[in-house]
């Protein structure tokens, strides 16, 4: 996952993908127990949708075509995440205290272009 988020900080283009992405799709059975979670279960591709539609609605972009993330889309994730304007999905994930906490602290621990960087 390191390597990956570091590509994508050079300028790796993502795409946003039904089911199981790169990251997921790396994990082993065990890590997915180790984590209660599943990429291939109905309820995440649900989440899933959810999360990737308040995305492209804040940032118009079209993500069914590689596209470059930037540090200004970052910026105005991160912004419209800590205001709970993107969070329809965070409803019913158990990782949404996870990322509450992050938000709160200001990001200052992620890797994907940190805000003190």
């Amino acid at each position: 996952m390191t390597d990956i988020v570091a590509d994508i900080g050079r300028g790796r283009p993502i795409e946003l993908v039904k089911g199981p992405d790169a990251i997921c799709g790396g994990l082993t059975a065990e890590d997915r127990r180790a984590c209660d979670h599943d990429c291939a279960q109905a309820e995440t591709l649900e989440l899933d949708r959810l999360a990737v539609e308040g995305v492209v609605g804040l940032l118009g972009a079209d993500f069914s075509v590689p596209v470059v993330i930037d540090e200004s889309m970052v910026v105005r994730l991160r912004a419209a995440f800590t205001a709970r304007s993107i969070r329809s999905a965070c409803r019913r994930c158990p990782w949404s205290d996870f990322c509450t906490e992050i938000a709160a602290e200001g990001f200052s621990r992620t890797k994907l272009f940190p805000p003190d960087a």
